[in-house]
């Protein structure tokens, strides 16, 4: 009878435990679906802002002005062309841009072009913040600067889990 006790007793504590380390191993699934989810946005920003080339990097005044970039609260928006990425025979594209954008709305990271939305995440990842800073790098740190060649991406998510991710994006020379 005892031996039946003691049995069922290691029985209850290994189920615990599989039932705990099951519920770890879920958390730690999903945050690395955020940090998934969250890298392929940034490198799908980083990926625009370099081919967007550096002549349309100026910085606006207001978020009507075109060409140009705006950067506001929770978003970056910019001239890109589509069609015709920059290279070396025609550093500019074809000059037929298109105005494309990111933004934070209702928990969603947004892409926007020409007036047509999508969003970036999946319903259960909630973004909170999307940061874009123009600056440059000086002696290790990034210096906010409008004439500056690196500009900052920074996405906050608040849920499923806080994870906070940055990247720093040198724009091209054109």
């Amino acid at each position: 009878m005892l031996s039946v006790l003691i049995g069922s007793i290691i029985v209850l504590i290994l189920v615990m435990n599989l039932y705990n380390s099951s519920k770890i191993l879920t958390q730690i699934q999903s945050k690395d679906e955020v940090i998934s989810e969250s890298s392929f946005a940034i490198l799908r920003i980083e990926q625009e802002l370099r081919q967007c080339g550096y002549k349309n990097m100026l910085l606006a005044s207001d978020k009507n002005s075109d060409p140009g970039v705006v950067i506001n609260e929770n978003s970056i928006f910019f001239n890109l062309d589509l069609d015709n990425i920059p290279n070396e025979t025609f550093p500019e594209g074809d000059g037929n841009y298109e105005r494309v954008g990111y933004y934070v709305s209702n928990g969603f990271l947004m892409r926007y072009v020409n007036g047509n939305t999508e969003p970036m995440n999946p319903p259960d990842v909630y973004v909170s913040a999307l940061g874009a800073l123009r600056g440059r790098i000086e002696e290790g740190n990034f210096i906010e600067d409008a004439s500056g060649d690196i500009v900052r991406i920074s996405i906050d998510i608040s849920s499923p889990e806080k994870t906070h991710i940055e990247k720093y994006i040198k724009l091209r020379n054109i």
